[in-house]
């Protein structure tokens, strides 16, 4: 469904990703882990076809991105860690705003969206009058609004309470067993364990672990090589 195929990507001289290469199969929910400045956020950038490596290739259902990037874009929800949203306007005028579908069936997504994240109640408020978690759900709406084939999301539950957390991860469940592929940051393993199928651990722009879900607890779990990965992911803020 989604490959990549040794990412590189700099600023500058400076090289931030290091040749990533892995693959992702329909349904898959992949968790990126690491310390800030991993190269998480720009990989994802990359991966939701927001921005374009310096090497390598990224590929969706065998299509590579390149020149088809914008067509591929409509399959892909994307939120980022930075919230992608209008301060000025409403909740509804955001959905409708970032909406690709017709006017009326815009207006349908929107409401049955927002019912789904519990955002019904905050439609007619003003995003910049929102809590930090309650735009991070707002934020998620957006990405959910085209039913995509591919969610990139970065950080989603930053900020948010234990209850929306709960509501959020429910929807996201159901959208992995609907066959919808996701890639979804963290700081912590265990708060995307009911979701996850697959695990990246990133380090200084390159892949320490890479394997699914039972793999990753059995090598934290081991030795050496648990000590090394519990560091890693320890020193992630």
């Amino acid at each position: 469904m989604l490959s990549a195929e040794g990412i590189v990507r700099r600023y500058g001289s400076t090289a931030v990703l290091h040749g990533i290469t892995f693959s992702l199969e329909q349904g898959e929910s992949l968790g990126l882990f690491g310390p800030n400045g991993s190269g998480k956020s720009t990989l994802l950038d990359i991966l939701a076809l927001a921005a374009r490596p310096d090497g390598g290739t990224v590929r969706m259902d065998g299509i590579k991105a390149g020149s088809y990037a914008a067509k591929l874009r409509r399959h892909i929800g994307y939120a980022p860690q930075e919230i992608a949203l209008f301060e000025e306007l409403t909740v509804r005028e955001n959905l409708l705003c970032w909406s690709r579908l017709p006017s009326r069936e815009a207006g349908r997504k929107a409401l049955e969206t927002a019912s789904s994240l519990n955002l019904t109640d905050l439609l007619g408020k003003r995003v910049g009058a929102l809590s930090g978690g309650m735009k991070r759900r707002v934020n998620l709406a957006v990405a959910l609004l085209s039913d995509p084939e591919l969610l990139v999301l970065d950080e989603p539950f930053a900020g948010v309470d234990a209850e929306h957390t709960d509501c959020m991860l429910e929807l996201l469940i159901e959208k992995k067993r609907l066959g919808v592929t996701q890639i979804l940051s963290g700081h912590s393993p265990e708060a995307l364990l009911p979701l996850i199928s697959r695990v990246m651990v990133l380090s200084a722009g390159r892949t320490v672990f890479f394997g699914d879900t039972a793999s990753f607890l059995d090598q934290a779990e081991d030795g050496n090589a648990g000590r090394a990965l519990k560091k890693v992911l320890g020193s992630a803020k």
